[in-house]
């Protein structure tokens, strides 16, 4: 009976520990992402055109990156990056993903307090992933990055 509590203790220890682990390992960023606007006008054969807008949160201290999954089918042609002026220095790096997890799109490093623009002709369709990564911690500011896609 000893060897049976034993090795049960010893089991219920290693849950316990693998259980606080996933709740410090959840905690840790509170980072939030929205698709905020996603208009499409693509029926207006005059102005063919649709948007997509992306906002990102961080808190202080987070550290992580954020993606927001979008469904076009057109073709992006105007990429915007507003980086928010962290206290801390802080870079951003804009990533978009194809439906196949294929790289179409790095914005490299972009220093903070601006806004980016890119012209780029890339068809897509499905579903795609708009990435956004801090390198570091924004700080006290909490500030919010956008992006806005547009296309035909």
């Amino acid at each position: 009976m000893k060897e049976y509590a034993k090795r049960y203790a010893g089991f219920l220890l290693v849950i316990v520990m693998l259980g606080l682990a996933c709740i410090l390992f959840a905690a840790d960023g509170d980072e939030t992402v929205a698709l905020t606007r996603q208009t499409d006008q693509r029926s207006n054969w005059r102005y063919p055109v649709w948007d997509a807008l992306v906002t990102a949160t961080w808190d202080d201290d987070d550290t992580g990156d954020v993606t927001q999954a979008i469904t076009i089918n057109g073709i992006i042609q105007k990429i915007i990056l507003v980086a928010p002026n962290a206290t801390n220095a802080v870079t951003f790096q804009l990533t978009i993903l194809d439906e196949e997890d294929t790289v179409i799109f790095d914005s490299g490093e972009q220093a903070e307090n601006a806004t980016y623009t890119w012209s780029v002709h890339e068809p897509v369709t499905g579903t795609i992933d708009v990435v956004i990564e801090p390198s570091g911690a924004l700080g006290a500011t909490n500030p919010d990055a956008t992006i806005t896609l547009r296309g035909l």
